[in-house]
C-alpha cells in the first residue's frame, strides 16, 4: 500500500450535501448567496439581493402550488468590503464556494461583456445544479429588468438550479406545425407572423411555463402533463426540456425530486411567505481546526499509522499561516493533545506535529461521537466564527457517544462548525460521509485495495482556502507512483504551463520502514536549469526519516517549460515511491486552465448510474478535444479507467462547451468507489486548443452552453482543426502541454448483484435527418453503448410515423426501418459501431407520406432497450419528379481535382428578403471532411432548396445562391472571397451546399 494511497476523494456538494439547501415543512432554509470578492463595495446591492428574494418568494410559492417559499436566507458579504455593525461573522460554513447562488462580475468573452443570469451544471435531468450565477447589473440595469422581471428570472433558475428543468424555449421550426409556425411550450399559446418574418407570441391569458418566457405576466406556474393542468405541457414542442427529459414536463421532473417525491411538502396555507435574511461578512479572522483521529487497536493494522501521520504532516506543513490547529485523539476515550496553537513558521508547525499518534498510542474500542465533543470542546476557546474538524477514523462505532446521539448532533449545530471525514477502509463507519454533508465539509476515503496513487493534496488547498479568489488556487499537476530496484534510478518529467509555477511543492512519500533518506539521491531540475539536490540537513530538499516523505518548496513563480526529476536508490532494497507536484496560479495569469469535476450522486442503489462530469476551462474559453479520463477505484478489483467525452452525445449533452462527460457502469460489488479525474493534451495529434475570445463573442455573443442560456446545437462551433485566419473568425489557440488532476468525490453503491446485465444502452438524444430525395432520407447519431455509453450495443430499432404520439407512445407498433431499407453501406442495423463513434446511413422509406416522425431505441446484448431517442421529422416534397436533372461541373482535368464535398446538415434558413446563416455556418467547417494531403483551390456554392426538391450545383440565376472562393491546404479550407447575392422575396427554404475543385492546370 502506497502512503498516500489514503485519502482519496473530494465529495462535491451536490444533490446529496444536505447542508447546501434544504426544504423543511415548504420552507427553503440554509440558502446561501455570496458575493463575489471581485466585486466593487457597493452596499445598496445587498438591499437588491433583499428585495430580489423577497418579491422571488411569493412567485415560487405560487409556481409550486403553495408547496415552496423563501424562509431563511443568507448574504455572505466578502473579506474585501468593510466590515460594518450590522453584518454577523460568516461561519466556516458560510462561503462563497459553497454558496448555490453568486453574485458574480459580468463575464467579458470577445470584448462583449455578458450579463445573463445562468445555472452551472452537469446538466442530469431532475438533479440540482451547482450553483446559480448572477450579475449586479442583471438585477438593477432597468433595460434588463423591465424586459425580464429579476424576482421572475430568479424562480425560472431557480427551476435549473434546484430540480434540474431545462429551458422550454423553442428551437427553431417543428414538424407538427405544419403551417410552418414556431413550436411553444403550451399549445394553446396563439402565434402570428410580423411583416419582417418575426413569430410573435400572444398569451391572452393563457399562463405558459416559468421554463419558457417567465417574463410575461400571464406565466406563474410550471407546466404540467396531468390532465387537470393549468398550464398543459406541450411535448411536441422542440425545446430542450422535451429532449434531455424525454418528453416529461417540468412537474413531472419536479415530483420525483428530493423535494416533492413521496408526497413530500404537500400544499400548505402559509400566511406570510417573505423571507428572513441575514448578512454575514467573511472577516479576515483565521481558521481554527482541530484534527480528530482515530487510534484504536485497528490504525495500527497494515500501513494505516504512517499513511495517517504522512497524510496529516503534509496537511499541518500546507495550513495557512496565522491559522490555529488543534489536535484529539479518542478510541473509547477522547484525549487532548494539543490545545489551539497559532502556525507562524516551520517550526510552530513541527511542534504541532510532534502531538500526532505514534505506536504507544494504540488502544482498543472506537467513539467517533466522544472525537467530536472534545473537539468542539477545544474550540469552545476559538476567538473566531471559521470553525472546522478533520476527523480520520477506519472502523465502526462500538461505543458510546456516537456520532448520530442527539447530544453530539446538537453540539455540532449549535456550533456552527464545518467536519471533514477520511473514512480508511470499507469497514470504516458510513455515518462519516453524512457528517461531512450535513455541516458543508468535505468526505474523503482511503481504499485499502487499489494501488492506484492519491492523497489528501487534492484537499489541502480546499480545506484551508473557502474563499471565492482565484488568486491563491493550489493545482495538482502531477501524481505519480515509482519503483526503484536497489542501486538503481528513474528519472521523470513533468510539464508546467503558463496556468501554474508559483509557490509549488514537490513531495515524496515511501513506506519501506527501514529505509533512511540518507539511502536516497534526489534531484530536481527546472525549465531555466536550475538544479535543487537533497542535501541532508542542509536544503533545499528536506526529508523526514519519522514521517518517510520528502518536500521541495520552490517560492515564487517559475517560468514554464519542462522540470525533470531524478530519484536514486542507494539500498539493496526495492524502493516504492509517490511523488506529487502542487502549485499555483502565477499572479497575472487570468487565463489559467482549470478542471473542475463533478459526480451526479453521492449514493445509488443498483442498477442506477453515476455520470462523471469535468469542465475543462482557459478562462472564459472552453478546452476541446482534450484527453479527460476518470480512474475509479472499485471494492474487491483494480481501478478502472473511463474516457469522458465533450461530443454531444449519451450524458453530454452539447459537444465543444468544455464539459466532458460519462456514465460510469462498470460496477464490481456493493462499497465505496473513489473518483480521480486527470486531463492533459493528447500528445498524439496536437489537436489541442481553446476558442478564442473573439470567436466566442461572435458565435455565443458571450454566452457559454449552461443551463439558463439559449444556445442550440446550432450555435456551436463546428468540428475539426480551425482556419488560422483572424478575418474567418474561426482564430484558435493552441494550448501548451499542460496536465490536471481533480478528485471529484466518492459515491456509495448499495445492493449490487453480479447475476445479470441490467443496465441499457444510453438514450440518444442526438439523431438527426434530412430529406435527399421524394422517398430517401439520411438520418445520423452518435452511437450508444451496451451498458449506457460503455461498449458496443447489439441492435438498433429504428421506426417511422406519420403520427408523432404514435410514435412515442406506441413505438413497437409502428413501421421499422429493415434491412432491406438501408441504402448505404457501412452501417448496420444489427451491428451498432462502438459507443462514442457516428452512424450515418441512407434509407428509403417503408411508407410513402408528406411527412415522417423518425426515432430509435437501442437494445444490448440482454435484451435491454434504451429509451426513446428525440423524435425528428422528415418533411418530403410530393411533388418532386422521379428525378432530378441537375447541371454537372465539368471543367476538372485532373483525378485529383474531381472531389465533391456535400456538407450535412442545415447551415441556414432563407427568410422573405434575406439569408440568415447559424453563427458559424458561413465557413461551412460543421462536417466537411477533407483528406489531410489535399491541396487545391475550391469554390463552394450554397444553394436554396429548388421547387422541384432537388438539391442541385450552382444554377444561373440572380438570387439563388452564396458564393465563396478559397483554398484548401494540408487539409483545411482557408477562405478568400465571398459574396452574398440579393434573394428573391419569395424563397424560403433550407440550404446546404456542394463544394467542387476548379483548380486549373489540375
Amino acid at each position: 500500500m502506497q502512503p498516500h494511497l489514503m485519502l482519496i476523494t473530494l465529495l462535491c456538494l451536490l444533490a446529496s450535501n444536505s447542508f447546501a439547501i434544504r426544504l423543511v415543512n415548504n420552507s427553503y432554509v440554509d440558502v446561501v448567496i455570496a458575493i463575489n470578492r471581485d466585486l466593487k463595495e457597493d452596499v445598496s446591492l445587498i438591499q437588491t439581493i433583499k428585495d430580489l428574494l423577497t418579491d422571488a418568494s411569493p412567485v415560487l410559492y405560487r409556481a409550486t402550488r403553495k408547496r415552496a417559499y423563501f424562509k431563511e436566507v443568507t448574504i455572505v458579504v466578502p473579506d474585501t468590503w468593510n466590515d460594518r455593525s450590522d453584518y454577523l461573522p460568516a461561519s466556516a460554513r458560510e462561503t462563497f464556494s459553497q454558496a448555490k447562488v453568486r453574485i458574480n462580475p459580468p463575464e467579458i468573452i470577445g470584448g462583449i461583456e455578458s450579463n445573463s443570469a445562468f445555472v452551472e451544471s452537469t446538466a442530469v435531468c431532475g438533479l440540482p445544479g451547482l450553483y446559480m450565477h448572477i450579475t449586479p447589473k442583471r438585477m438593477t440595469d432597468p433595460r434588463w429588468r423591465n424586459a425580464s422581471p429579476p424576482h421572475k428570472m430568479f424562480v425560472h433558475e431557480w427551476g435549473h438550479l434546484r430540480w434540474g428543468l431545462f429551458d422550454e424555449y423553442y428551437q427553431g421550426f417543428y414538424g407538427p406545425d405544419f403551417d410552418g409556425k414556431p413550436a411553444r411550450c403550451v399549445e394553446k399559446i396563439a402565434t402570428t407572423r410580423s411583416a419582417t418574418g418575426t413569430w410573435r407570441f400572444s398569451t391572452n391569458g393563457v399562463s405558459g411555463s416559468i421554463m419558457w418566457k417567465q417574463y410575461y405576466d400571464d406565466v406563474v406556474e410550471f407546466c404540467d402533463d396531468s390532465n387537470n393542468a393549468k398550464v398543459k405541457h406541450y411535448r411536441m414542442a422542440n425545446n430542450a426540456q422535451n429532449r434531455f427529459c424525454d418528453l416529461r414536463s417540468s412537474w413531472e421532473v419536479m415530483r420525483g425530486t428530493e423535494d416533492f417525491r413521496e408526497g413530500r411538502n404537500l400544499p400548505r396555507e402559509i400566511s406570510s411567505v417573505k423571507p428572513t435574511i441575514r448578512v454575514v461578512h467573511k472577516k479576515s479572522a483565521a481558521d481554527a481546526i482541530v484534527l480528530v483521529l482515530d487510534i484504536s487497536n485497528s490504525m495500527y493494522q497494515g500501513k494505516r499509522l504512517i499513511n495517517l501521520r504522512q497524510a496529516t504532516k503534509t496537511y499541518i506543513n500546507e495550513v495557512k499561516v496565522g491559522s490555529f490547529v488543534g489536535i484529539v485523539h479518542f478510541n473509547d476515550i477522547a484525549t487532548i493533545k494539543q490545545n489551539l496553537t497559532k502556525v507562524t513558521d516551520q517550526k510552530s508547525r513541527d511542534k504541532i506535529s510532534e502531538k500526532l499518534p505514534s505506536v504507544s498510542d494504540l488502544r482498543d474500542q472506537t467513539s467517533i461521537g466522544g472525537g467530536l465533543l472534545k473537539a468542539l470542546e477545544v474550540l469552545r476557546h476559538a476567538n473566531t466564527a471559521r470553525k472546522q474538524l478533520l476527523v480520520v477514523s477506519d472502523g465502526t462505532e462500538t461505543t458510546n457517544p456516537t456520532i448520530m446521539d442527539e447530544h453530539v448532533q446538537q453540539s455540532i449545530e449549535s456550533a456552527k462548525v464545518k467536519i471533514h471525514t477520511i473514512a480508511i477502509g470499507e469497514a470504516a463507519d458510513d455515518k462519516l460521509a453524512s457528517l461531512s454533508d450535513k455541516t458543508g465539509g468535505m468526505s474523503f476515503f482511503h481504499d485499502e485495495v487499489s494501488h492506484e496513487p492519491s492523497g489528501l493534496q487534492e484537499a489541502v488547498g480546499q480545506l484551508a482556502e473557502s474563499d471565492s479568489s482565484d488568486d491563491d488556487r493550489q493545482y495538482q499537476v502531477s501524481r505519480q507512483m515509482m519503483t526503484i530496484n536497489g542501486k538503481s534510478s528513474k528519472t521523470v518529467t513533468v510539464d508546467f504551463d503558463d496556468g501554474v509555477g508559483r509557490n509549488t511543492l514537490f513531495n515524496f512519500f515511501w513506506s519501506l520502514k527501514d529505509f533512511r533518506p540518507r539511502q536516497l539521491r534526489l534531484f530536481v531540475k527546472s525549465p531555466a536549469r536550475k538544479v535543487y539536490r537533497y542535501r541532508g540537513a542542509r536544503g533545499p530538499i528536506y526529508c523526514n526519516k519519522d514521517y518517510m516523505m520528502c518536500e521541495l518548496k520552490v517560492q515564487g513563480e517559475v517560468q514554464p517549460g519542462q522540470w525533470k526529476i531524478k530519484v536514486g536508490n542507494r539500498g539493496k532494497k526495492s524502493l516504492s515511491m509517490t511523488w506529487e507536484v502542487l502549485s499555483h496560479k502565477p499572479v497575472n495569469a487570468d487565463n489559467a486552465i482549470t478542471l473542475e469535476t463533478y459526480i451526479s450522486k453521492s449514493e445509488v442503489t443498483y442498477p442506477q448510474t453515476v455520470t462523471i462530469t469535468a469542465s475543462l476551462m482557459k478562462g472564459n474559453r472552453p478546452v476541446i478535444d482534450a484527453v479527460v479520463a476518470a480512474v475509479v477505484t472499485r471494492p474487491s478489483k483494480q481501478p478502472v479507467t473511463i474516457h469522458l467525452r465533450d461530443n454531444g452525445a449519451g450524458p453530454d449533452l452539447l459537444a465543444y462547451d468544455g464539459l466532458y462527460s460519462a456514465t460510469f457502469t462498470h460496477f464490481s460489488g456493493t462499497g465505496r468507489y473513489n473518483v480521480k479525474v486527470i486531463a492533459s493534451q493528447d500528445y498524439t495529434n496536437n489537436r489541442y486548443f481553446t476558442y478564442s475570445s473573439e470567436v466566442m463573442g461572435t458565435m455565443m455573443k458571450g454566452k457559454r452552453a449552461r443551463l439558463g442560456v439559449r444556445l442550440t446545437l446550432d450555435d456551436l462551433p463546428p468540428e475539426g482543426p480551425g482556419i488560422n485566419k483572424p478575418e474567418s473568425g474561426f482564430l484558435r489557440e493552441l494550448t501548451p502541454r499542460f496536465t490536471r488532476i481533480q478528485s471529484p468525490g466518492m459515491f456509495a453503491v448499495n445492493s449490487y448483484q453480479s447475476s445479470k446485465d441490467v443496465i441499457p444502452p444510453s438514450r440518444i438524444i442526438d439523431l438527426r435527418g434530412r430529406v435527399v430525395s421524394e422517398n430517401n432520407a439520411q438520418v445520423t447519431w452518435t452511437a450508444p453503448g451496451d451498458d449506457m455509453d460503455t461498449g458496443e450495443a447489439s441492435a438498433y430499432s429504428i421506426r417511422v410515423s406519420t403520427s408523432f404520439d404514435d410514435l412515442v407512445d406506441s413505438f413497437d407498433s409502428q413501421r421499422e426501418i429493415l434491412p432491406e431499407n438501408v441504402v448505404s453501406s457501412g452501417f448496420s442495423i444489427s451491428k451498432p459501431k462502438m459507443a462514442g463513434l457516428t452512424e450515418k446511413f441512407n434509407f428509403s422509406t417503408p411508407v410513402k407520406a408528406k411527412m415522417l416522425f423518425v426515432a430509435v431505441k437501442t437494445r444490448d446484448q440482454s435484451g435491454q432497450l434504451s429509451g426513446l431517442s428525440n423524435v425528428i421529422y422528415l418533411k418530403f416534397d410530393d411533388t418532386a419528379p422521379e428525378k432530378c436533372n441537375c447541371p454537372v461541373e465539368t471543367s476538372l482535368e485532373k483525378a485529383i481535382c474531381e472531389h465533391e464535398f456535400v456538407v450535412v446538415g442545415t447551415i441556414g434558413v432563407i427568410t422573405k428578403d434575406n439569408m440568415q446563416l447559424h453563427p458559424g455556418a458561413e465557413y461551412l467547417k460543421a462536417n466537411i471532411r477533407f483528406p489531410p494531403s489535399l491541396s487545391l483551390p475550391v469554390k463552394m456554392n450554397i444553394n436554396r432548396k429548388t421547387t422541384n426538391g432537388c438539391l442541385c450545383p450552382p444554377v444561373p440565376e440572380a438570387g439563388q445562391r452564396y458564393v465563396m472562393s478559397g483554398n484548401i491546404r494540408q487539409g483545411q479550407l482557408e477562405v478568400t472571397n465571398q459574396s452574398f447575392l440579393q434573394l428573391a422575396p419569395s424563397d424560403m427554404a433550407t440550404m446546404r451546399a456542394t463544394v467542387h475543385s476548379v483548380a486549373a492546370g489540375c
